[in-house]
């Protein structure tokens, strides 16, 4: 039987899940790291090697989606792709962070994050580990996973009012002013919470696999 032929089973769909969400959470804490000030921005070389651990957990992960192709073609299959689907939107907003994060340069978040984004970036960390808990109770049990399930909502909830405070907050820090790093800082907000909704929607998925 050809490898295309093999088909995985809940267990197997829900360890290669795992996996995957495992980097993204590597990922995740980088950012936050970063965007928190949990180390001296001024110390370039640190961020530097930090940043580059995390675009190489960002291109290792392509080769975890192998196992898409191995799928069942029913309704285990279906949930599972769509649970991937939503594992590939998030690998792009944590992308497109990092990439944000660059193009500001040596900015020196300590100055102008507030403890509102502190929180957020934290929160969204935070769902990624109750994510990967989830789906290794779940692995073990069928019946297991409602209070991680609970807590991702009530987390997402939390993200989406910090979302509306910090925007009030950036609009004060800068004086109104939508300059290049106000700008920028919204947009990094914004994905947060992107985020925030992909992994409570994956969650969701995971919950009836």
């Amino acid at each position: 039987m050809t490898e295309e032929q093999v088909q995985v089973g809940r267990t197997e769909i829900l360890n290669h899940l795992s996996k995957i969400i495992e980097i993204q959470q590597s990922i995740s804490q980088f950012v936050e790291q970063k965007l928190c000030g949990t180390f001296d921005d001024a110390d370039v070389e640190e961020w530097e090697n930090r940043r580059k651990k995390a675009f190489q957990h960002y291109k290792n992960i392509i080769e975890r989606y192998k196992f898409t192709k191995m799928l069942p073609k029913d309704d285990l299959g279906i949930m599972a792709q769509a649970a991937v689907s939503y594992m590939f939107k998030l690998q792009h907003s944590l992308g497109e962070i990092l990439v944000i994060v660059d193009m500001l340069g040596n900015e020196t978040f300590s100055e102008i994050y507030m403890d509102s984004f502190t929180t957020m970036s934290s929160k969204v960390t935070e769902q990624f580990g109750v994510l990967k808990k989830m789906v290794e109770v779940r692995t073990e049990n069928t019946e297991s996973g409602n209070e991680e399930l609970e807590l991702i909502i009530k987390l997402e909830r939390q993200i989406d009012e910090d979302n509306i405070v910090i925007c009030r907050q950036i609009s004060v820090k800068t004086g109104g002013e939508s300059d290049f790093t106000c700008y920028m800082m919204r947009k990094i907000v914004a994905e947060l919470e992107h985020i925030s909704d992909y992994i409570k929607e994956c969650a969701e998925i995971i919950a009836d696999i």
